[in-house]
């Protein structure tokens, strides 16, 4: 594969003998999809905003090994300091030691002059540290801020998103593991009374009464969550998201199409909606090409 105009991503990189977790090949839809958004977002905002900061959480190593091919490619640490007109600052967040010392790594071969900073820490104590890190601002010196959420399950504390929304003007692009984690161990979590990570992905600690309040079957599961999470994100004073914007990823081989998380925008302002409307379809149209 090559690179393409609006995601930016080029496979087939030498290796640097750093280290290069694998990912699957959906994965590159993701980053594709991050790419094309976020080149959209910086492009828009540049002469806007004097201050744009990306936040990466659970960003990784910068680079991955794509199974089945062997290809190296950039994941969106290092694509998102890779587009046209790049971000006013850097912070990226992963509590795996060699991830961050790679991605360090990384980033100082690139050989850009990049306000970055690296924090090894659990994503879910890291706030502190984010914002010692995030620019102070005013109404003279704006600050506009784009989050990419991107853990591996479903074991994704709200309370981020909420301290991080409630005190700056920041948009978030979530990953929701609600194919792969969330209907697959549903009926566990469902069960265990003391199993915290629906109520903390959705911040509703009574959620097991509402589901059974409502007669939920096991094909509602996915709607739920994504309603849940909307109507949490709502709370903190974003925009709502209808399921149809939620950007599903699924496994697609060997004659199956299997759910496996979806990408989901929340921002405070409509013309982040534009800009997923038409990140969606670009990548429709790359499909249709490749």
């Amino acid at each position: 594969m090559s690179a393409t105009i609006g995601d930016g991503l080029v496979c087939g990189l030498e290796d640097d003998g750093l280290y290069t977790p694998p990912i699957k090949e959906h994965s590159l839809r993701k980053i594709r999809a991050h790419n094309y958004y976020v080149r959209l977002f910086t492009t828009a905002m540049k002469n806007k905003w004097p201050q744009r900061v990306y936040l990466g959480l659970y960003s990784g190593s910068g680079r991955a090994r794509v199974s089945g091919t062997n290809e190296i490619v950039p994941t969106t640490a290092i694509s998102a300091l890779q587009v046209p007109d790049p971000f006013t600052k850097y912070i990226f967040v992963d509590n795996n030691p060699d991830c961050i010392a790679a991605l360090e790594a990384r980033i100082g071969a690139l050989g850009g002059d990049y306000d970055v900073s690296l924090i090894n820490k659990n994503v879910s104590e890291a706030v502190p540290a984010i914002i010692e890190e995030m620019p102070l601002f005013s109404k003279g010196r704006g600050l506009l801020s784009f989050c990419f959420v991107d853990p591996f399950s479903a074991e994704l504390d709200f309370s981020i998103l909420k301290q991080l929304g409630g005190r700056y003007r920041m948009d978030f692009l979530v990953l929701l593991m609600l194919g792969r984690d969330v209907r697959t161990n549903f009926r566990r979590y469902l069960e265990d009374e003391n199993d915290t990570r629906i109520a903390k992905l959705i911040d509703d600690a009574n959620w097991r009464d509402e589901w059974t309040a409502r007669g939920y079957r096991a094909n509602n599961v996915v709607r739920f969550m994504l309603e849940k999470f909307d109507e949490a994100m709502k709370g903190v004073g974003y925009r709502p998201a209808r399921p149809d914007d939620a950007h599903p990823i699924r496994l697609l081989e060997k004659n199956k199409n299997v759910l496996l998380y979806y990408l989901v925008l929340y921002s405070k302002h409509p013309l982040a909606q534009t800009f997923w409307n038409a990140t969606r379809l670009g990548l429709d149209e790359q499909l249709t090409l490749l």
